[in-house]
C-alpha cells in the first residue's frame, strides 16, 4: 500500500510529465498488464519516478552508495534534518522516458541500472542556449521535428549533436553539473538515481541559485516597495 509518485509519459504539463500518487501494488499491477498487452494501456505509459524508497524503508538498507559518489553534502545535509533527500528509485516500462532537463540545483547525478536498458541524450553545458525557442524556453523533447522550425527555434542548428549513450543493466552513469539530458527506457527498467554535490561543484550550484534569485527579483521588482516581505518572497 506504499504510496509512490507516478508520471504519465503520454501527457505534457509545462515541460514535464504530470504526476499522480498511487499505491505501489497498483503500479505493479498496471505494469504487468502493460507488458501483457504488448506495452500499451488505455491509461498511457506510466513511469514510477522520484520515489524516496531509501527514506521510506531505511531499515532495509537495500543498496550502498558507490564509493566514488560517497562525498555527498546535499544528502548529508538533508539527513540531519530528517525531512527530505535526493535519493530516488525509478521503475518504468519499455517506452517510458524523461523529457529534456538539467538536474536540480545543477547538482551532479549518478544513475545505476538494476535491470533493463536506457538511452541517454546529453548536451554539454551551454549548448542548451542554442535550443531555446523565441520566448527563451527550452524544448520539451529534443528529438521533436519542431526544433527544425527556424521561426520557433532560431539557433537550434548551431547546437552540437548530443552525446548518445546506451546504458546496460549493471552499469552506472555519472552526469556532471549542468549537462542537460533526455532519457528513454528501451526495456522494462529499474534504476537508482542520486542527486549530490560536494566541494567540486558547490560553486556551480551557488552560481545557479544566485542567478535564479536574480531572475525572480527582476520579475517581481515592481512590488519591491509595496511588500514588507518582498525579499522573503523572492527566496521562496
Amino acid at each position: 500500500e506504499t504510496p509512490v509518485p507516478v508520471a504519465n509519459c503520454n501527457a505534457k504539463e509545462y515541460n514535464a510529465n504530470p504526476k499522480q500518487v498511487m499505491p505501489f501494488k497498483e503500479f505493479i499491477h498496471y505494469w504487468k498488464e502493460y507488458i501483457q498487452n504488448g506495452h500499451s494501456s488505455p491509461k498511457g505509459c506510466l513511469y514510477l519516478k522520484d520515489w524516496h524508497m531509501s527514506r521510506d524503508f531505511p531499515e532495509h538498507n537495500v543498496y550502498t552508495t558507490p564509493v566514488f559518489f560517497s562525498s555527498d553534502w546535499l544528502n548529508e545535509y538533508w539527513d540531519t534534518l530528517e525531512v527530505d533527500d535526493y535519493r530516488f528509485v525509478y521503475m518504468g516500462p519499455k517506452g517510458s522516458w524523461t523529457p529534456f532537463h538539467a538536474d536540480v540545483f545543477r547538482s551532479y547525478s549518478w544513475s545505476a541500472n538494476i535491470c533493463g536498458r536506457k538511452k541517454w541524450l546529453l548536451y554539454p553545458p551551454g549548448q542548451e542556449e542554442f535550443l531555446r525557442d523565441t520566448h527563451g524556453n527550452l524544448p520539451y523533447d529534443v528529438t521533436s521535428a519542431e526544433l527544425r522550425d527556424r521561426g520557433l527555434f532560431p539557433h537550434s542548428e548551431e547546437a552540437c549533436q548530443p552525446l548518445e549513450i546506451i546504458q546496460e543493466a549493471g552499469e552506472i552513469i555519472f552526469v556532471p553539473s549542468g549537462w542537460h539530458h533526455q532519457v528513454y527506457n528501451l526495456e522494462d527498467t529499474i534504476s537508482i538515481n542520486h542527486n549530490w554535490l560536494n566541494g567540486c561543484n558547490v560553486d556551480i550550484m551557488w552560481q545557479f541559485l544566485q542567478n535564479e534569485l536574480s531572475s525572480v527579483q527582476k520579475e517581481i521588482n515592481e512590488w519591491r516597495n509595496k511588500m514588507d516581505s518582498w525579499h522573503q518572497h523572492c527566496q521562496v
